[in-house]
């Protein structure tokens, strides 16, 4: 399996009744942001990760390589809503 050098960021924030949001961006700020504005809208106890991404250029279809989770989040009902953020 060979890759392109190139690494983007996948993010994926998801709640307990299924609903939610996901993205690929090549800015980790910018993953972390989008993936912190979806908690918000999502019900309390939603989680999230920033995962470390390179596209396969020599696949059949062009596809993601998955790496490492780089950023976890999981939201928690306060006023404000508060993050606990963690990382692999």
């Amino acid at each position: 399996m060979h890759f392109d050098t190139d690494a983007f960021f996948s993010w994926m924030a998801i709640d307990h009744s299924g609903q939610g949001a996901c993205g690929i961006t090549a800015e980790s700020e910018r993953a972390a942001a989008l993936l912190t504005e979806a908690l918000d809208l999502l019900a309390p106890g939603a989680t999230g990760t920033v995962r470390l991404v390179r596209l396969d250029r020599y696949a059949r279809q062009p596809s993601y390589i998955y790496g490492r989770t780089l950023l976890r989040l999981r939201s928690i009902k306060a006023s404000p809503p508060t993050v606990i953020a963690a990382g692999d």
